[in-house]
């Protein structure tokens, strides 16, 4: 968690601000390249990216915030440059949503050397974070007929993005038999009726 966690909502920071943090997420990211996650200390992060420790601490407490900040700022960006903020639910913008985080997860299992440990832990949790707001606010925003909700737009938002995020890492662990696009294809049935489960009466 961050020091302020506001800061991980979006809010406008000081540019100096944003500069130090885009230099410790750079710094992060390649040591990411080099070695396993449990391996990097706090120190080769503030060597790396020219900075000294006291700079680290003013901005993170600890190595695994700075990892959860950098995933879901990856994350967040990769999803808004295939799906714009606004962007309405549909079944093309969820089959985008769906093999994003399938590409995304793939890359940082190809740039990340195991053991992935607490770093995979991490990245769920942010990824999962990631998806639950869009999808819930998808949800909240499509009529699904009339009368009382069966599930209610958090519970299903959290039951998608856990399915999204168990899709793209089971297509990962099989060895990626079938491209992407294909797996999505084959699962968007199951995702749609989730999401468009109409209401009781």
């Amino acid at each position: 968690m961050l020091t302020k966690q506001s800061e991980t909502t979006g809010l406008k920071l000081d540019p100096r601000v944003k500069r130090t943090r885009k230099l410790l997420q750079r710094a992060l990211v390649e040591l990411m390249a080099e070695k396993n996650f449990r391996s990097i200390t706090v120190r080769d992060i503030a060597e790396r990216a020219t900075l000294n420790r006291v700079t680290f601490y003013a901005h993170f407490p600890d190595k695994h915030s700075l990892l959860e900040y950098t995933i879901r700022e990856m994350i967040r960006q990769r999803l808004r440059s295939q799906l714009p903020e606004g962007s309405a639910f549909s079944t093309e913008n969820l089959g985008q949503l769906i093999l994003t985080v399938c590409e995304f997860v793939a890359e940082m299992d190809q740039k990340c050397p195991p053991p992935h440990g607490q770093m995979e832990q991490l990245m769920e949790k942010q990824i999962k974070a990631e998806l639950y707001d869009v999808l819930e606010d998808w949800v909240e925003k499509t009529p699904r007929g009339n009368g009382r909700d069966r599930f209610s737009p958090a519970l299903l938002a959290a039951v998608n993005s856990a399915a999204i995020y168990a899709l793209a890492t089971q297509w990962i662990q099989e060895g990626q038999p079938e491209p992407a696009q294909k797996r999505v294809r084959r699962m968007m049935p199951w995702f749609l009726a989730s999401l468009q489960t109409p209401r009781g009466r």
